[in-house]
């Protein structure tokens, strides 16, 4: 029962106060230690980028095992679990995209990598359902299957892996051997859970499940959760230039709303799967059933 405590709030404290103060929050600890090396390694050779780039992935790695550690001593496990998920940020971020009925350009910039300088509203709105569908798995999904698998230890390693893959793990230019190692190590990590995922989006609306089936390749794992979000919706997402998910008319302001609601949905029903996950198997089995259908009923309320 303990793991299920420590769960739901670090749940409760993410619905409060949306992330811990950045002095104190593990991630932009990870952050800025690359940061630093990023900045101060000068590019050599392919091979030797690569063994510094995996060098400091691995220190990453190893500070959030340290971390993890120490806390456990402290009794603050919940709140590194608590630093390891972002449900009401996301729903922040995404919310300041939209200003006055309008799609806001810089704020889309913010949560999305790439160049939003030329991108029309509908792109731009494109763009922002996205980074809400993929964030599901990143910042709720992963974080919560390997809290699962491994507990605090799981879900910490994990955001050190994709905080270096979110800052270094580029395929081109300066960071394209310095950020192979995490970028392969992100993708390895998020393989599982990513095809998971989809199965939740699926459940909100079975028909998805065609979507997803015809375009989850557009990108290794990003595709599903992209795919299954287009599928929810019935809108087309694109990336001008790289791929296209036709399900649907070309997205509006007002479906930048509807994936909020579909984020905050799927949170919910994650939440409960994962803390059904983390139950001892003897108190599953006394679980009121009809309490538990009530619940996933409610998640599952078509989205209009």
């Amino acid at each position: 029962m303990e793991k299920v405590l420590i769960l739901l709030i670090a749940v409760i404290l993410d619905a409060v106060f949306g992330e811990p103060p950045e002095k104190i929050h593990p991630t932009v600890w990870f952050g800025k230690i690359v940061e630093l090396v990023d900045r101060r390694y000068e590019r050599s050779s392919c091979s030797a980028d690569l063994i510094v780039g995996a060098c400091l992935t691995l220190a990453v790695c190893l500070l959030a095992i340290l971390i993890v550690y120490v806390a456990e001593r402290l009794y603050l496990d919940f709140y590194l679990l608590f630093a390891s998920i972002s449900i009401r940020s996301m729903v922040e971020h995404a919310k300041k995209t939209i200003k006055n009925g309008k799609i806001v350009r810089d704020e889309v910039q913010k949560i999305v990598s790439r160049d939003v300088s030329k991108l029309n509203d509908g792109q731009l709105s494109s763009a922002v359902i996205e980074s809400i569908a993929e964030n599901f798995v990143d910042g709720v999904f992963a974080p919560l299957f390997y809290y699962t698998l491994f507990g605090t230890y799981g879900a910490l390693v994990y955001r050190a892996v994709n905080t270096c893959d979110a800052m270094i793990g580029y395929r081109t230019g300066r960071y394209r051997c310095f950020g192979r190692f995490c970028a392969r190590l992100d993708d390895a990590l998020n393989f599982i859970p990513a095809r998971l995922s989809a199965l939740l989006f699926i459940l909100l609306k079975p028909k998805a499940i065609k979507t997803v089936v015809k375009y989850r390749k557009i990108k290794l794992n990003g595709g599903y959760p992209i795919s299954a979000m287009a599928g929810v919706l019935g809108v087309t997402l694109m990336k001008p230039g790289h791929y296209e998910v036709k399900a649907g008319r070309t997205p509006s302001i007002g479906d930048v709303e509807r994936a909020i609601k579909v984020y905050i949905k799927l949170c919910a029903i994650a939440v409960i799967f994962y803390t059904l996950m983390n139950l001892p198997l003897e108190s599953i089995m006394y679980l009121p059933n009809l309490g538990f259908i009530s619940g996933i009923e409610l998640c599952s309320t078509p989205i209009r």
